[in-house]
């Protein structure tokens, strides 16, 4: 039995993987970064060394999570070592001796965010691009033109022919219909490399600060993976 994935099946698990991220790191950046500058401002009264060990934790629980979706799409990370808090009230305060905590920190505030804004819009616009294209024909016709029919469908035929075609065909919704059919069609048959390029991106950082190296039945470039 063939244990390869379709490529339907492969670019749904990319999706699972890449659109949540986004979501998911929003709402660490918006509780961590607050919670770690109160931590910072009142660290001179005491209460932000209590409160540096709860935003490391935090994000330890972020950082976790994103090894867990990694693992769920087909990655492998080795689970690093944290180390344990201390007993008593002070006992918290080893939280901030460990790099590795630190790290999870970094990566979810100020690394995670930022590569995930990217892969989540660069996956929605080519997915809008190729629904959109390809279904044009429906809803095209519907749309404001501002006083121009269909100029830009219009200028690259006549680009192409010399203009040798009639203004009143270029400017025709039927031509700006096959125009963006064709540009649907463009999105739609390289989105399964996109998404793939996209997750990627999002397991190799996610690897390089997360873990010590993934492997995954959809193996990273050798450029991406991580000693």
């Amino acid at each position: 039995m063939n244990s390869t994935p379709s490529l339907l099946a492969r670019l749904g698990r990319d999706y699972a993987f890449v659109l949540p991220g986004f979501f998911i790191s929003l709402f660490a950046f918006a509780l961590l970064v607050p919670l770690f500058a109160l931590a910072l401002g009142t660290a001179v009264i005491w209460i932000g060394m209590w409160l540096l060990p709860l935003a490391l934790l935090v994000a330890t629980g972020f950082a976790e999570l994103s090894r867990h979706r990694m693992r769920s799409w087909g990655g492998q990370l080795e689970q690093p070592r944290y180390r344990p808090g201390g007993t008593g009230v002070t006992g918290p305060l080893r939280y901030l001796g460990d790099p590795r905590r630190w790290l999870d920190l970094l990566f979810e505030t100020l690394i995670a965010f930022p590569v995930r804004t990217l892969t989540f819009v660069v996956s929605v616009t080519w997915t809008a691009g190729a629904l959109g294209g390809i279904t044009y024909v429906l809803w095209g016709h519907y749309l404001p033109r501002g006083g121009q029919e269909y100029p830009l469908a219009a200028r690259m035929l006549e680009a192409l022919t010399g203009g040798a075609i009639p203004d009143a065909v270029a400017t025709s919704y039927a031509v700006a219909s096959v125009f963006t059919f064709l540009v649907g069609v463009f999105f739609l048959l390289t989105l399964p490399a996109v998404m793939r390029g996209l997750a990627l991106l999002d397991a190799a950082t996610t690897a390089a600060a997360l873990g010590a190296g993934p492997t995954s039945e959809y193996p990273l470039p050798a450029a991406a993976r991580v000693a």
